[in-house]
């Protein structure tokens, strides 16, 4: 008697081998595309809290400013009167430039943040961009705001 279900056998171990790498196949692919989702959104929200850091320190000069009885938007001015603005610090005029983050833990970041402050009559509009390198280009976050001398509200 012979036994004809040895060749079966082979076909049945081949046929499962090829459907076993399709569903890892498929596995990797989408543990792949979690981890680029991950990735990315880890940058858009450290983008987030660097443009809200930015727009904070706009509202903080302006106040500090106000405290010092000096002109509320000196710090936003290009060429402001020494008289009236020379004792206020000016941590904007960095970001007014195109700040290049701080290393952190002895690397460079990767990200940068640009302030850019119009004047539109008794008001300021602060626009900050933070932006980052990616894969296919630069990625960018925008922050807007309307400041205001809030004494004459």
């Amino acid at each position: 008697m012979r036994n004809t279900s040895a060749g079966f056998a082979l076909i049945e171990v081949i046929i499962s081998l090829v459907v076993l790498s399709a569903v890892l196949a498929g596995a990797t692919g989408l543990i792949w595309s979690a981890a680029t989702a991950v990735e990315r959104n880890q940058d858009r929200l450290t983008a987030t809290y660097l443009a809200q850091e930015c727009m904070e320190l706009a509202r903080n000069v302006r106040d500090s400013a106000w405290r010092q009885h000096l002109p509320w938007d000196c710090a936003f001015e290009e060429f402001p009167t020494p008289e009236q603005c020379d004792t206020l610090s000016q941590p904007i005029k960095a970001m007014k430039n195109g700040e290049h983050l701080l290393p952190l833990f002895g690397e460079a970041s990767k990200f940068s943040r640009t302030m850019t402050t119009t004047k539109n009559g008794e008001e300021r509009a602060i626009t900050c961009e933070v932006s980052w390198p990616r894969r296919s280009g630069t990625e960018h976050i925008f922050l807007d705001e309307i400041l205001t001398d809030w004494r004459k509200i």
